[in-house]
């Protein structure tokens, strides 16, 4: 048995990537932030190493974990062992790999953008319905919500590298807050001459203004109350009312008026809902930023819905099981940590196959991942997408649901109501 185990440890603890010493850098951050631990059968590295097999297999129950990882271990332990290890660990190991990314990305993405293009958006998860969670992020202000029946809900603002469609921050924010509300917190991630995009939510004096201060140039689609859609310069001016994401001494700190460029463009592909989209930018230099290329630049704002969704529907991140709000941070962490591993591999591909890091299959470099981490050698030239420009579906669902009434009241209720005889 003990042969065994140390034959399973030793193919856990393979590196997932040639270039990536994962194992080193877990354990100099355990040691960077004081994280002392006993020579036990789940290290740290072991630990991290569990936790992305787990949620690279769509975050799998403890008992498959066990099968996968080829040793004995106890759930328990395993729960223990991810409580114990600090969640400083996970961020600074998030920043690490996004690190190695920015590092290796070469042209492989900048070439065709020119400069490092971040697109911002927010997106949301549910979670255990436990006391803690309910208390801490809240419950959806929706029919039918109330315990028992409804689920905490957290929101998603996330920061995605257009060029290799990695996360380089993403924060955890109540559900009913504003998408503006937490982007400041985000701001120190940019540097000077990057050019953020967004949703029409992004879209206000204020937000166009601190990215100005940055020396950051911003790209969002124009907010539904500014009804001038006039192509060319427009001065806007800061009003008497700061918004309700920034301070009274924030908003009068700010200048009085700034320029903004108005861009409208037709769409004339189909899939598309919007017909005629118009965004505002402080990119002013019309040579190096026609119209045109303006409005391709802005299509690349749609990437990050295409990450979210390997996020929630392809890993299933849609739905967290820890029941604690530190145990939720770290499995989030995890999530966001095995992603990132995932884009380098596709990345790493995308070099070596001399293709864009757009083409190589997502679903492919997870399962690649996810048999390195088991040990197996995988097939490391990964599957290519096919190149469908124009390709759409309605949105809609064809398989049918089953006719189950829709939950209404907690569990036990039904369980009373079925022992008196109510009808439901």
């Amino acid at each position: 048995m003990a042969v065994a185990t140390s034959f399973a440890l030793a193919r856990l603890r393979r590196e997932p990537l040639a270039d990536c010493a994962l194992a080193a850098c877990v354990e100099q951050l355990c040691r960077d932030h004081a994280h002392a631990w006993r020579d036990r059968l789940l290290t740290p590295v072991v630990t991290v190493r569990l936790m992305l097999l787990q949620v690279l297999h769509c975050n799998t129950a403890i008992t498959h974990l066990r099968q996968l990882a080829d040793f004995p271990f106890a759930a328990a332990s395993y729960c223990e062992a991810r409580a114990r290890l600090p969640l400083r660990v996970w961020e600074e190991l998030l920043r690490w790999v996004a690190g190695r990314a920015a590092a290796g990305v070469g042209h492989c993405g900048r070439a065709c953008l020119g400069v490092r293009v971040l697109i911002a958006d927010c997106s949301s998860f549910s979670m255990s319905d436990s006391p803690q969670l309910r208390a801490h992020f809240g419950r959806v202000k929706a029919r039918g919500a109330k315990d028992g029946v409804s689920y905490p809900v957290a929101k998603l603002v996330g920061l995605l590298d257009a060029a290799t469609g990695m996360f380089v921050q993403l924060l955890v924010a109540p559900l009913y807050t504003h998408d503006l509300r937490h982007m400041p917190d985000v701001h120190g991630m940019l540097r000077p001459g990057d050019v953020l995009l967004g949703d029409r939510a992004y879209c206000s004096f204020g937000h166009f203004a601190l990215l100005g201060r940055r020396g950051v140039f911003g790209c969002f689609r124009l907010h539904q109350r500014r009804k001038d859609h006039r192509n060319g310069i427009q001065c806007w001016t800061r009003g008497k009312k700061p918004p309700a994401w920034l301070t009274a001494e924030q908003w009068l700190a700010l200048p009085q008026w700034l320029d903004v460029r108005i861009v409208s463009y037709a769409v004339a592909e189909s899939g598309f809902r919007t017909r005629r989209v118009t965004i505002a930018t402080t990119l002013f230099d019309e040579v190096a930023w026609p119209d045109a290329k303006l409005a391709e630049l802005y299509g690349h704002r749609w990437r990050v819905e295409t990450c979210f969704d390997h996020l929630k529907t392809t890993m299933k991140m849609n739905v967290l099981k820890c029941q604690t709000v530190d145990g939720v941070m770290k499995e989030l962490a995890a999530y966001l940590l095995a992603y990132n591993l995932v884009r380098l591999a596709m990345l790493h591909a995308a070099s070596r196959q001399h293709q864009s890091v757009w083409r190589i299959s997502f679903a492919d470099a997870l399962r690649w991942l996810g048999v390195r981490l088991i040990g197996l050698s995988g097939v490391d030239c990964l599957i290519e997408n096919p190149l469908r420009p124009g390709r759409h579906h309605p949105r809609v669902i064809r398989r049918r649901m089953k006719e189950y009434d829709l939950m209404n009241k907690p569990r036990e209720a039904y369980k009373t109501m079925e022992n008196t005889g109510e009808s439901a």
